[in-house]
């Protein structure tokens, strides 16, 4: 007869309470039965595992290893129960850097095409999405970027969408009323630019003004300040400076005392998907599937 879950448990139970009684009553069982499961895993092991007398019952040296052994064996049988009791469709954690029409109409799309799935989005600011999918805290990540094909290190990227850059700047700024804003009308302003992971010391993320144009960086000057899209347009409100942005910010973070005026430049900001650079979970492909399709 092999050995059972139900022997190590008999053992464990009287190894804990070095009491035949007492292990009895916890495993609501007879003593006698009880002590019948103790010499069958005896006999199978072929070793003494307690010694018993009137007064006490105490392990052996083989049934003191064995405690161990036994405990690691029924952690792992409730581990595999554990899981086996768990959704079988997985929840696809989402690092989402902003709010915009797209990632909603994605959404809307992924709910209808995986209704067993649920989403988890979990806010990654404006630069926290690369590092939430490297170090496993979300499964993929929305992130901004200047070239639809930018190569980050480690993991996969797909271009979804794009967008027009927009100024947004207080409503009492003197180009609040133009239509069309030149990267030259900018210099001398202060542009509120997204901080970096340890402060506004660290400066803003490498090459985001940079990109747009060398001359943002020399002739402004550039506040690393914000961590979300919420927190630049209030700083704008406030008159603090001005940000630069794709277009979706108007729909998603417009509030009174901000104006958006579109940027002449060569340049769009493309919506990338990151995930993992290895096999992703099903789940995780069919999401990233139904984001292509949806923004093709």
């Amino acid at each position: 007869m092999d050995l059972t879950l139900h022997q190590l448990r008999c053992f464990m139970a009287v190894a804990d309470t070095l009491h035949f009684a007492r292990a009895a009553g916890l495993l609501h069982m007879s003593p006698s039965t009880l002590s019948a499961q103790i010499s069958a895993l005896e006999r199978h092991l072929d070793c003494k595992l307690f010694e018993r007398s009137p007064r006490a019952v105490l392990l052996t040296g083989r049934g003191q290893e064995l405690v161990a052994l036994a405990r690691q064996a029924l952690d792992a049988a409730e581990n595999i129960s554990r899981w086996s009791r768990k959704p079988q469709d997985s929840v696809p954690r989402i690092g989402t850097p902003a709010s915009s029409a797209g990632l909603r109409s994605i959404l809307q799309a992924a709910a209808a095409r995986m209704p067993r799935v649920d989403l988890r989005l979990r806010p990654s600011g404006f630069t926290g999405g690369l590092r939430a999918v490297g170090t496993g805290q979300v499964d993929c990540a929305f992130a901004f970027a200047l070239d639809a094909n930018t190569d980050f290190a480690g993991p996969r990227t797909e271009a979804l969408w794009s967008e027009e850059l927009v100024v947004a700047l207080p409503e009492g700024h003197r180009y609040a009323g133009q239509d069309r804003l030149a990267v030259t009308d900018l210099f001398g302003e202060r542009l509120i630019g997204p901080a970096g992971a340890g402060g506004e010391e660290e400066g803003p993320r490498p090459g985001w003004y940079e990109a747009i144009d060398p001359g943002l960086a020399r002739h402004c000057s550039i506040k690393a300040l914000v961590d979300s899209a919420d927190e630049a347009m209030e700083l704008v409100a406030a008159g603090i400076g001005l940000n630069i942005a794709g277009s979706s910010v108007i729909s998603s973070y417009a509030r009174p005392g901000v104006r958006f005026i579109p940027l002449e430049t060569g340049h769009r900001v493309w919506v990338l998907l990151v995930t993992r650079d290895e096999q992703p979970s099903p789940e995780v492909q069919a999401f990233s599937t139904i984001a292509a399709e949806t923004m093709a």
